[in-house]
């Protein structure tokens, strides 16, 4: 496993703070990794797509409020 050390100078800060802080910058690491590792898959399966960029956006957009609509339906929104 790679580690990345990052260090900050910082004065004036409660401890407390500090921990939530690195707990942030951890998730936000973990959010972008998957992000990128989902961006670089979606590549890869969608290459060789024929609809273009509007069809993919409009497409996107029915998907989000089908989504969401689950979601309330459920309720967990």
């Amino acid at each position: 496993m790679a580690e990345i050390t990052l260090k900050l100078e910082i004065q004036g800060f409660k401890k407390e703070k500090l921990e939530e802080l690195e707990k942030d910058i951890k998730l936000f690491m973990r959010f972008k990794l998957a992000r990128d590792a989902l961006l670089k898959e979606w590549e890869k399966r969608f290459r060789n797509s024929e609809l273009s960029e509007e069809e993919c956006i409009k497409l996107g957009r029915k998907v989000n409020k089908s989504t969401f609509k689950l979601w309330e339906e459920k309720g967990w929104l």
